[in-house]
């Protein structure tokens, strides 16, 4: 089981949707939050049914500003205890018989002369509840120097402000595997940015619960900013057997209708319906490595995309757009299945 956290940067575009698609199929958290989805609950129920989620609470955004979302799987037990522009808070457990704990998905105000609203508004969040707690999000704010790389640093009593916030609630980092700086700005020019804005809090009750909690941060495109994995339990799941489904994929390829037709004409003479089973069984034994190729494909970009995430010489900079687009194609045509 696990929770996936992400600032999106806007559902409206079905480019996100896809991106977002990727990650849900991939990782298959059982709880998403989004934040800055810049659409509505009608237009994220769309998002929800795509993605296969059975339920959703939806703070809307105003105009082309914010939004949050929620989704989550019915084998989740959930109950929305609070929300605003800027969190939703629940009360959760990961299956029926299993402890409740909180979970706050948290956006912070972007703008720096708000960020004391920001510190207050996780005071007061600290005070809803002795539940064990997790808060996840992109909070606006560096806790010290070493969370920011490029240009000027960042000023001292932004950093002092948060970390004087996090103290006073009694929450502690979960530290992340993956690449560190969750948001970046003007990749490939001399004013780049990149921040450590999205992390994981926790407080001692719910680390006592699941002391072997792990999390990443993900590489993908589209957004600015990377999500984030949570993982309370292992992710280990019994294999299962697939029953057979033709893929519209699979038409765009010239050797599919080479199979078909090779098959048909193999089992001449035989009643329609073993005809239509000896190819279904062509068809699959070909699509099943056809869609290996295609997925490692995809890995492959998501791989070398995380390389060059870290590397800042000329070289690297401009292969990075370039892998991201053949990235992004590659999803478009994943999303014709």
């Amino acid at each position: 089981m696990s929770l996936l956290s992400w600032n999106c940067r806007g559902l409206g575009n079905p480019t996100a949707v896809r991106v977002l698609t990727d990650l849900v199929r991939a990782k298959r958290p059982k709880v998403l939050f989004l934040m800055e989805t810049f659409v509505d609950k009608r237009k994220m129920e769309l998002v929800r049914v795509q993605n296969g989620y059975d339920s959703m609470f939806v703070v809307d955004a105003i105009g082309h500003r914010g939004g949050l979302a929620l989704l989550w799987m019915n084998s989740v037990e959930v109950e929305v205890t609070a929300f605003s522009s800027n969190f939703i808070d629940v009360q959760l457990a990961l299956d029926v018989g299993k402890p409740y704990w909180r979970f706050t998905g948290f956006y912070g105000l972007p703008e720096r002369h708000r960020r004391r609203e920001s510190w207050q508004l996780l005071r007061s969040l600290a005070t809803h509840s002795n539940l064990p707690w997790v808060i996840m999000g992109d909070f606006n704010d560096l806790l010290n120097q070493a969370d920011k790389r490029g240009r000027l640093p960042h000023p001292e009593w932004l950093i002092t402000g948060f970390r004087e916030a996090v103290n006073d609630c009694g929450l502690r980092e979960l530290p992340f595997d993956g690449h560190q700086f969750t948001w970046e700005w003007s990749r490939g020019t001399a004013n780049m940015v990149e921040e450590k804005l999205d992390r994981i809090f926790t407080i001692e009750s719910w680390l006592s619960l699941y002391d072997g909690a792990q999390a990443s941060s993900l590489i993908c495109p589209y957004s600015d900013h990377l999500p984030l994995m949570l993982s309370p339990e292992s992710l280990n799941r019994p294999g299962s057997r697939r029953r057979f489904c033709f893929d519209n994929m699979w038409l765009r390829e010239d050797k599919c209708r080479e199979i078909v037709a090779q098959s048909w004409e193999r089992t001449r003479g035989m009643d329609v319906i073993t005809r239509v089973e000896c190819c279904g069984r062509d068809i699959w034994r070909w699509g099943r490595n056809y869609n290996k190729e295609f997925q490692r494909k995809i890995e492959k970009c998501k791989g070398r995309l995380a390389y060059l995430r870290n590397r800042h010489d000329s070289e690297s900079m401009m292969e990075y757009p370039r892998v991201e687009k053949e990235l992004l194609f590659l999803l478009e045509q994943q999303h014709i299945f």
